[in-house]
């Protein structure tokens, strides 16, 4: 199987919240990270009590309301911390920060397509003079998009097709994974195979020529879609490219080329020293560059202090608009850290200009109390996405489906929402968002699992699923004590093996009473104990309610249950959920639990590749969840595309995450067959329950009304909406 998600490489597609990741920088009650559509069809960040937290800003405020006249400069921020990571935040992987995106998509524009208010992908005017499709004898379908001949760089040098062809040819390329990216922009596209093996050298199997990828002229270029991933639901936004600046994914000096066979870039594209391209070293330099190269998005760089980890951007003088032909007109914003504890107060001194994403009973009460419409304003909306306890299922007592359901009975869903939020939210059970036009059109035909709070379900599902022994490979006895406590399942050999035998040494850490849970081996049998470790970022107010509400409730313990908490901060979370060394990952996996939030980038609902069993694609799996119904009736992008009903009947009505989540966009032709199989997957996710949905909350932006026509949405955040706003007088 091949992945499709060439989306990597629209503007629009590209970075949006880790679920909070979805639609703001950040949920407040979360921290923030992100996860591309690259990745996913959603986004992660961090879960605390408000989205935005804040931090004195540094340099001048404006002069306070009631001054007269105000500077025309708009101070924003997020709690999470740029790392200066801005031309392309975390090379696209759901790891990105949301602090870094935020400037990404301030700085960076003119991608052929971007998604309007709604989240739905549209052509972008202000760049496409005009686009075609053609559908091909072979089953390939070919999208021509002609691009205006007047756009240009902040530096004022042309914009072409070039620029929107190097990028993918580079990010394609072996040049590319050894820059750390992943190679697979394009992958939809006739001829990627053959061009992706390409390492300057002809060989079988390599081109340099990428075949299905046209350069037509200097402001047309086509794309043939191969049939692997066409028919496609989405199919249009296979047309969607990027732009970037010359040398900034291929290195200086390198050019792109079309003689009639496909596109390609110059042979010193894959110069090497010795087994190394020289350009990979170059490109990774690219990533931090904010002085090098110009941008094309509505503002620029004009300061980048790393020490402070503030940002000055100012208005980009050669932006054209958005796809709605918007423009920018507050001249200058800074973007600076917000600390949660004190976000309040920074609006109130002007320390920050806008609190996004605020959420949570008090904390939502405490900013409306500033809110009169003179001082201070605010919109509101409820969020795309929803605070989640997340579970890594490929090793430790949750890769077991009865103790994700187990925690899920032992969790007072409705009280936790009801407090975290003060009434401003409402409980889900599965991915999505009560807005979703599928959701609308299934909710009073599809059959979830009601996950109540019920200590007796839990122990019920437990015992069924083999949590019945002690550490001695006995009867579990409740209410025996030390390593006891808990009940222990009996592993077959295939869990007891699963990562390199991870499981033959799980043990618990955080053992702040004495007392540590590990697998034992009992005849030669190994006996897991239902101990689970969990990383909450902190200072974090879910995952302070989480340990007084969950980790430390009576109800778990009698369940012969632990849950051992450990906090840090959130890179370090997301270094553990994604087994990322450079994030603090020390190369074994140790926590099944996380807390964070997740979110939706856009209304575009696909996951496909996001549950495959094919280890490649594990980079695109936040819960690593690999359904056993997949390994029988595993999906083959070259079969006959069969309906819902076809499917189950040749499954025995077991259908997996991975079938559904690619049936859904490749299979369905319609909307109703769309939303049918949106429905299963719904149901399936459902049962296995890998995450579990805390609260689908609202959000509130609280800012002072020195800004005008400042209206913020689920998938139209501060990032995009500031391009509409204007400071009084100006």
């Amino acid at each position: 199987m091949k992945r499709k998600k060439l989306l990597a490489f629209v503007l629009a597609s590209a970075m949006t919240l880790s679920m909070a990741a979805c639609g703001n920088s950040g949920d407040p009650a979360e921290n923030s990270s992100s996860t591309s559509q690259e990745s996913s069809g959603s986004s992660t960040t961090p879960d605390s009590s408000s989205d935005q937290g804040s931090s004195q800003a540094s340099g001048d405020a404006s002069t306070p309301n009631g001054g007269g006249t105000y500077e025309n400069k708009v101070i924003l921020g997020d709690i999470t911390e740029m790392s200066g990571d801005f031309r392309y935040p975390g090379w696209g992987s759901s790891s990105a920060g949301a602090a870094d995106q935020a400037i990404y998509f301030l700085t960076a524009g003119y991608a052929t397509q971007e998604t309007n208010q709604g989240g739905a992908y549209v052509w972008n005017d202000t760049v496409v003079k005009s686009h075609s499709e053609e559908e091909n004898a072979d089953g390939t379908i070919t999208y021509t998009v002609t691009i205006n001949d007047d756009l240009k760089f902040s530096d004022g040098s042309p914009i072409t097709v070039k620029n929107y062809l190097a990028r993918l040819l580079a990010t394609a390329s072996p040049v590319a994974v050894e820059a750390g990216l992943p190679g697979t922009a394009g992958q939809a596209f006739v001829g990627y195979e053959s061009f992706n093996a390409y390492t300057g050298t002809e060989a079988e199997g390599a081109t340099k020529e990428f075949s299905g990828v046209r350069m037509l002229d200097d402001y047309t270029y086509s794309l043939t879609v191969s049939t692997d991933y066409y028919p496609y639901y989405f199919a249009f936004t296979y047309a969607g490219l990027t732009c970037a600046p010359d040398g900034l994914f291929t290195g200086d000096g390198v050019d792109v080329f079309d003689d009639g066979n496909g596109v390609y870039l110059s042979d010193n594209f894959y110069e090497k020293n010795g087994d190394s391209y020289v350009k990979a070293a170059e490109i990774v330099a690219n990533r931090y560059d904010v002085e090098k190269y110009p941008f094309s998005g509505p503002y620029v760089i004009s300061e980048w202090d790393a020490s402070t980890k503030q940002c000055t951007m100012t208005i980009n003088p050669e932006f054209k608009g958005n796809f709605e032909g918007q423009k920018p007109s507050i001249e200058t914003i800074v973007y600076v850290k917000i600390i949660e504890e004190t976000q309040l107060a920074t609006l109130t001194s002007g320390g920050v200009d806008v609190l996004g994403g605020i959420t949570g009973g008090k904390e939502t009460a405490a900013a409306l109390a500033v809110v009169d419409d003179v001082n201070f304003s605010e919109v509101h909306y409820q969020r795309a996405g929803y605070g989640v306890i997340e579970f890594d299922c490929d090793f430790g007592p949750t890769m077991f489906q009865e103790v994700r359901q187990a925690v899920t009975y032992l969790l007072n869903r409705t009280e936790f929402c009801q407090a975290f939020t003060g009434g401003y939210g409402v409980v889900v059970d599965g991915p999505y968002s009560p807005d979703f036009t599928m959701w609308k059109a299934v909710q009073d035909d599809i059959e979830l699992i009601d996950y109540s709070f019920s200590p007796d379900t839990a122990k019920k599902v437990l015992e069924d699923g083999g949590w019945v022994y002690n550490s001695k490979g006995e009867a579990y006895v409740e209410g025996a004590t030390g390593v006891d406590a808990v009940r222990y399942k009996k592993l077959t050999k295939e869990e007891a093996e699963v990562l390199d035998g991870v499981n033959k040494s799980y043990a618990s850490v955080a053992n702040t009473d004495g007392v540590t849970y590990q697998t034992v081996e009992v005849n030669g049998e190994y006996y897991m104990p239902l101990a689970i470790n969990w990383f909450g970022s902190s200072p974090n107010s879910v995952t302070d309610m989480l340990s007084t509400t969950l980790a430390n409730s009576s109800d778990l313990a009698a369940a012969g249950m632990v849950i051992r908490a450990t906090t840090g901060d959130f890179t370090k979370l997301q270094g553990e959920i994604h087994r990322e060394p450079s994030y603090g990952y020390g190369g074994t996996p140790t926590y099944g639990m996380y807390n964070l939030a997740r979110g939706w980038n856009s209304a575009m609902y696909d996951y496909a590749f996001n549950w495959s069993l094919d280890p490649k694609y594990f980079p695109y799996s936040m819960n690593k969840l690999y359904d056993e119904y997949d390994k029988e009736f595993p999906y083959d992008q070259k079969a006959e595309k069969l309906t819902l009903e076809e499917a189950k009947a040749a499954s025995g009505d077991k259908l997996g995450m991975d079938y559904l989540s690619m049936a859904m966009v490749y299979n369905a032709t319609t909307e109703e067959e769309y939303n049918e199989w949106w429905m299963a997957y719904i149901e399936r996710w459902n049962e296995l329950m890998p995450d579990i949905p805390l609260y689908s909350n609202y959000y509130y932006d609280v800012y002072n009304s020195k800004l005008e026509n400042f209206q913020t949405s689920p998938f139209f955040d501060q990032r995009r909406a500031i391009l509409y706003a204007n400071v009084k007088g100006y």
